[in-house]
């Protein structure tokens, strides 16, 4: 169950999800560049348009949706689902995703991550988990409001975690 396993188009009042295209790579370069947004997500950002290309390309490895504005017809993030494997509840799936700083605090991401739900949900998941960074307050407000509770917190000591990323909180939500 994926966005390219399926073809799967996502449709929302404002937003597309769907498949990334090499023609987003301008607007992808755009967010992944943002070194706020890369340090919230944990991944270095990127500094050409060649990096965003790639980023772009595991996107599509990864079945993530990149998130349009259908308006703009511009790419403002990227959502996706990854299987927990063996999960005592049964398909659950963590969901990942980020979001260009300019369209911050705008609803954008409750609207994709609620979109996101229903869509797993109608794939037979009962629950979505999600991590984050415990001093990722924005993060963590989304989550709550789009019905998530904190199940677990814990540290991470992996060598490529930044230091500031290892607290880190494990929500969960029963769909």
């Amino acid at each position: 169950m994926s966005p390219n396993e399926v073809g799967a188009m996502l449709e929302t009042r404002r937003l597309l999800l769907r498949t990334f295209d090499p023609l987003d790579a301008a607007d992808v370069l755009e967010y992944t560049s943002q070194k706020q947004v890369a340090k919230d997500a944990g991944f270095m950002p990127c500094e050409t348009l060649m990096q965003a290309l790639f980023f772009g390309k595991m996107l599509q490895s990864k079945k993530h949706f990149v998130i349009e504005l259908k308006e703009q017809q511009k790419v403002i993030g990227n959502i996706g689902l990854y299987e927990v494997p063996a999960h005592q509840a049964g398909l659950v799936f963590e969901v990942g995703y980020v979001l260009n700083q300019n369209y911050w605090h705008k609803g954008y991401m409750t609207e994709a991550l609620k979109a996101l739900s229903h869509f797993a949900q109608s794939k037979g998941a009962v629950g979505l988990e999600a991590r984050v960074a415990k001093r990722n307050q924005a993060s963590i407000k989304l989550l709550e409001r789009c019905g998530f509770e904190v199940i677990e917190r814990y540290v991470v000591n992996e060598w490529f975690v930044v230091q500031e990323n290892r607290s880190q909180l494990l929500f969960y939500k029963q769909l």
